[in-house]
């Protein structure tokens, strides 16, 4: 990748982009859970876990103190290197949920499932439960399409925001309808929503406007 559009890619997604969802998220923990010591598990949470540090200081201005599990398809050499760098985290291959007993305040997962693939419908459905069977809260950020054009300008901010990366370009992304009809097959009940949040400078409506982003808060 090239320096100048690495630093056009940095600008769009992994400054502003992350600061809004770290404050979106943070704001939703805040609003909906009342203790000062939480753990948070983070499903997804890739070779740059930014996103949940900067949750974490968030939360830490408010005198919540968090620690994060990160679950992701990590090699040996990843978690060795993601569990030596803060105290309040540690890492773990994805394989290791089920047989992991721990209890969790809220469970994040950021722009996961389009990329578990949509039509997988019952593999997404056991990994909610199972997510859900640990955490008292579910929080979910990921994309709404309105028809082929929208679903065509958010494979594209994908693949922008992924490139130069082994992160494979969905070809679908829920609608509004199809997501809604999955919570409730699970019976999870929607507590919260965040909804049209700019994440992106307006320069770049076309390709990202803001209803194609959704937080659920779940119950």
């Amino acid at each position: 990748m090239s320096k100048p559009f690495k630093i056009l890619r940095d600008l769009m997604v992994r400054g502003r982009y992350e600061k809004i969802l770290s404050n979106s998220i943070s704001k939703l923990i805040i609003n909906n859970i009342s203790k000062k010591n939480i753990k948070i598990l983070d499903y997804g949470s890739g070779v740059e876990p930014t996103v949940l540090r900067m949750v974490r200081h968030e939360l830490s201005k408010n005198s919540i103190k968090a620690t994060s599990h990160g679950y992701d398809l990590y090699n040996d050499i990843q978690l060795e290197q993601l569990n030596n760098k803060e105290e309040d985290e540690a890492y773990f291959n994805v394989k290791n949920l089920d047989s992991n007993n721990e209890i969790y305040d809220v469970a994040v997962i950021s722009d996961v499932l389009h990329h578990v693939g949509i039509n997988k419908t019952e593999f997404i459905k056991d990994i909610l439960l199972s997510i859900k069977k640990r955490s008292k809260f579910l929080i979910i950020k990921d994309h709404f399409q309105y028809g082929y054009i929208s679903n065509q300008m958010i494979r594209l901010m994908d693949f922008f925001g992924n490139l130069n990366s082994n992160i494979k370009t969905p070809k679908k992304y829920y609608s509004n309808k199809e997501f809604d009809i999955l919570i409730n097959s699970l019976n999870f009940s929607i507590k919260s929503k965040i909804l049209n949040n700019r994440y992106h400078p307006k320069i770049f409506f076309l390709f990202n406007n803001p209803k194609y982003h959704f937080i659920y808060l779940l119950e």
